[in-house]
């Protein structure tokens, strides 16, 4: 068909303009969807989500890649950037300059991303790619931004324990597979030895259960966003030294650390009443 070959042409395009073409899409897409209004933003968000995953495997050149697993690992990070980003924005009470800033600022975070997932598609099959190391720390600061975004949409809405628990569990599943998928990219076999449904589900369940903890505890949406996201960082930390094979005492006494410094965080400025 005449748009498949036209589409084949495009993706042998030069890398960098391609990404600046799928990142001005979106950043458009973008901007049209938080300026709907509230009663047709949930539409938005679908064909947002479209158009991200449309773009990203256009720019990335996948569109026509026969592995579905690299498909999908590809776009997790833009579409939870997507979701929390706009979901962010769109809560908040600002009009057309600040959609337009929103909208350059998501343009410029997706073109970021191509950066990255360039440097890990390069990496796929090999032990050490220059630039993965700069490259998997960009993506783990824009997966926990993502992660704080949806997070704090998701407890702006207040739901019911069960709903908060529900949705961090489906959050958690994308935030983690992902996770996995940057970090195994760097061993020889690409992680295909490691056991994946248990450094994506079980920290997807401790997340679920913190979420119920939180629907009862007096945290506030940005302080519990905040302590959520905390959590991911060192699970992660630590799901990454586990893949590894680097999960020294230092590291377990580091992390271990951080987290009760958190947990005292939480119970002192916590006002009960």
């Amino acid at each position: 068909m005449m748009w498949l070959m036209f589409l084949r042409v495009l993706t042998i395009m030069n890398k960098r303009f391609r990404y600046m073409v799928a990142s001005l899409f979106s950043a458009l897409g973008f901007f049209f969807f938080i300026s709907l209004p509230y009663e047709s933003r949930y539409f938005g968000l679908m064909v947002g989500i479209v158009l991200v995953v449309f773009c990203f495997w256009f720019g990335l050149g996948v569109i026509f890649e026969k592995s579905l697993y690299l498909r999908i690992m590809t776009v997790l990070l833009p579409i939870c950037f997507f979701i929390g980003f706009g979901m962010f924005v769109a809560l908040l009470p600002y009009g057309l300059v600040w959609w337009l800033i929103s909208s350059v600022i998501f343009g410029f975070v997706l073109y970021v991303m191509f950066l990255v997932e360039n440097v890990f598609m390069v990496a796929i099959g090999f032990r050490t790619v220059p630039l993965y190391r700069a490259a998997y720390t960009v993506s783990l600061i824009v997966l926990l931004l993502s992660s704080f975004f949806m997070f704090d949409s998701l407890l702006s809405f207040r739901l019911a324990y069960y709903w908060n628990g529900l949705w961090v569990f489906l959050i958690s599943l994308a935030v983690f597979a992902y996770q996995f998928w940057a970090i195994a990219i760097e061993l020889p076999d690409d992680g295909a030895e490691k056991n994946m449904k248990s450094y994506i589900i079980i920290p997807s369940v401790l997340m679920s259960q913190l979420a119920i903890l939180f629907s009862f505890w007096p945290v506030g949406i940005f302080k519990g966003s905040v302590y959520l996201v905390s959590v991911v960082y060192i699970m992660s930390g630590l799901i990454q030294a586990d893949i590894r094979d680097r999960l020294f005492k230092a590291v377990w006494l580091m992390y271990s650390w951080v987290a009760v410094a958190i947990s005292l965080a939480i119970l002192m400025i916590t006002k009960w009443g």
